[in-house]
């Protein structure tokens, strides 16, 4: 078939398919049904539509309202609250005071909360059940009744507020159990980077890095790696000090000393140990020493001072040093009477004069003693020690001599030395049995 006849096959066939005036014969099908068709305006909104819309977007406002509402006030951290004794607990509460998470900040802290879900309580209903489980588990009693209340939150007036109501609550509820409680409480600041980063180089909580930074500020002497291994009962205990004074940091109640000995007794077992019984000075306060609670005893006589650190729980000596008492001053009225005398009576001036040259030199070596460091250092460099565990140094004024004793690594080493020459007399060492 060639090309013009099968164009003219096609075209028949288009023809023969579409109806013989279709668009006139559909349109009079239509208009013989319906009528005649015809576009007409769209009607106008009814006015009664726009008070609808209104109420509908009113209320959608207020929905969301009610949601950002409810979420501030039963959802959002509004306040942290740490809880101290040695375990650590970290509350997370909303503005209406409910719980939304318990953290557990070391292992002391998992056994106080095992078996609890305490979430969406109230704070009050939480810190009777967490107290009541600390007391139970024996975290808190009579030789241990201190606990550190620290509240975090923006507003420092609403914080100040939560301290003061919840540790009253504290307090009641240790009370209850018939213990007389010690309860420290202290608002914390974000803004305190120093607390933060002793916080997260000991990996303590912010609240007790806050309670050891204020008592470090009272008292220089006292170290970080002294405070941080105390429990807050210790370090409440160590506040009773008069060296040692919390600024920042509230308290009610007394922190518990019954599981250490008195200071009379640390004060007796110095003094026996320095042989002294009538001391013309003593001072006895806690301290501490490398995470160990102490009595710091000082005292004096005439002629020497003492220093004494005593383990406060066994009452074992720590540490015992002596030095001179360079207030001393010797008695001369005698070697004045002798020289009055001299004055009437030649023989007696002759007998007078011997006893004011021994006078003299006696005085003259007295002044002339190498000082109680140096023959420490004159025994440690021989030993070929720095660091001895403990050390006692004694002088012996009618011998002239000084008398270090040490010991170190199992062994204990006897010195005596020339308290004038610095020239070692007697040196022993022997093993510690």
């Amino acid at each position: 078939m060639d090309e013009n006849k099968l164009k003219n096959k096609l075209n028949e066939s288009l023809n023969n398919s579409i109806p013989n005036n279709s668009f006139e014969n559909i349109l009079s099908k239509i208009n013989e049904k319906e009528g005649i068709i015809t576009m007409k305006e769209p009607k106008k909104q009814s006015k009664k539509l726009l008070p609808k819309l209104s109420i509908a977007l009113a209320t959608i406002i207020l929905v969301l309202g009610l949601s950002y509402f409810g979420y501030n006030n039963y959802y959002k951290v509004d306040s942290r609250i740490g809880l101290e004794v040695n375990p650590s607990i970290e509350i997370e509460v909303s503005k209406k005071e409910k719980v939304l998470k318990v953290t557990a900040k070391n292992e002391d802290a998992e056994k106080i909360l095992e078996g609890m879900d305490l979430e969406k309580t109230d704070i009050d209903v939480a810190l009777n059940a967490i107290i009541g489980s600390m007391v139970t588990k024996g975290y808190i009693d009579d030789l241990s009744n201190s606990i550190l209340l620290s509240v975090e939150n923006d507003d420092q007036e609403k914080g100040e507020q939560l301290r003061q109501r919840l540790a009253n609550t504290i307090n009641s509820i240790i009370s209850a159990d018939n213990i007389n409680g010690s309860v420290l409480s202290q608002n914390l600041s974000n803004s305190n980077k120093e607390a933060q980063n002793l916080a997260e180089k000991y990996n303590i909580s912010l609240g007790k890095a806050t309670l050891i930074l204020d008592l470090l500020e009272s008292n220089s002497l006292l170290s970080e790696q002294d405070l941080v291994p105390l429990s807050i009962n210790e370090l409440n205990v160590l506040s009773t000090s008069k060296t040692n004074h919390l600024d920042n940091v509230q308290k009610e109640g007394t922190a518990s000393t019954k599981a250490y000995i008195d200071k009379d007794e640390a004060t007796k077992i110095a003094l026996d140990h320095a042989g002294v019984s009538n001391p013309n000075y003593t001072k006895v306060e806690f301290d501490a020493d490398d995470g160990l609670i102490v009595y710091e005893v000082e005292f004096t006589t005439s002629t020497t001072e003492y220093d004494y650190e005593i383990d406060a729980t066994t009452g074992k000596i720590i540490k015992s040093e002596r030095e001179r008492n360079d207030n001393y001053v010797p008695n001369t009225n005698q070697s004045s009477s002798n020289n009055t005398n001299s004055s009437n009576n030649q023989s007696s001036s002759q007998n007078t004069n011997s006893s004011s040259n021994s006078n003299s030199n006696s005085t003259s070596s007295s002044n002339n003693y190498i000082s109680r460091d140096k023959a420490r250092q004159i025994a440690l460099n021989h030993a070929g020690i720095s660091n001895p565990n403990y050390i006692d140094i004694e002088l012996d004024r009618d011998d002239n001599e000084y008398s270090v004793e040490f010991t170190y690594n199992g062994y204990e080493y006897d010195y005596e030395i020339n308290a004038t020459t610095g020239k070692i007399i007697k040196s022993e060492r022997e093993r510690i049995d």
